[in-house]
């Protein structure tokens, strides 16, 4: 019981550790040279996405950050006008968002105020269908596989839960290409293809 413990706590510590964690990202104006500074004080664990979005939804800058590399980036505040941004730091395990405001007399960055969502892992092991989902707002939770004719062959929908875990036999369904579709209210669809033998 102590080793299955053990092996639980690993699995969800590397987990909630895999994406970026808002705490790690340090939001600050420098009003000597009238920029605005972003850091991280980690480490990114796998290839990232940099993306600076203003309230229409307009990217106005993207980087490509590199595994094992520091955030160490500054952007001259007249550049960015009074108004409100969105500093969004994505991998292949998440999105982070850390709202950001710019007024005439500096910047608001909470770090209380950022959100981080994790993706689904979606997984085929000769016919077993597996899908886990840290689903840190619990939220409910819909998951469609359809035929590549978009003909839905299996819908589930799972009640706000924390952590889910799925797995689904598709030995009854033909060879051919599938995707598969987990949606969560007030995120993006993620989609994926995956191909039975």
């Amino acid at each position: 019981m102590k080793t299955c413990l053990s092996l639980l706590t690993l699995f969800l510590s590397v987990t909630l550790s895999a994406s970026i964690n808002p705490a790690d990202l340090v939001v600050q104006a420098d009003p000597t040279s009238k920029t605005l500074i972003l850091r991280s004080i980690s480490e990114f664990d796998a290839d990232s996405k940099l993306q600076i979005v203003d309230r229409d939804g307009r990217v106005l800058h993207t980087a490509k950050l590199d595994s094992g590399s520091y955030l160490n980036a500054r952007f001259q505040l007249a550049a960015l006008p009074a108004g409100d941004y969105e500093i969004v730091l994505s991998d292949e395990m998440g999105r982070t968002v850390q709202p950001l405001t710019i007024g005439n007399t500096g910047i608001q960055a909470d770090p209380a105020l950022a959100s981080r969502t994790f993706y689904p892992r979606v997984n085929l092991k000769e016919s077993m269908l597996t899908i886990t989902y840290l689903n840190t707002a619990q939220n409910e939770v819909a998951i469609r596989l359809a035929d590549k004719n978009g003909k839905s062959v299996l819908n589930d929908r799972i009640n706000s839960s924390p952590t889910l875990q799925r797995a689904y036999n598709l030995e009854q369904l033909p060879a051919g290409d599938y995707y598969v579709t987990v949606l969560v209210p007030r995120e993006p669809a993620y989609t994926t293809s995956l191909s039975l033998k």
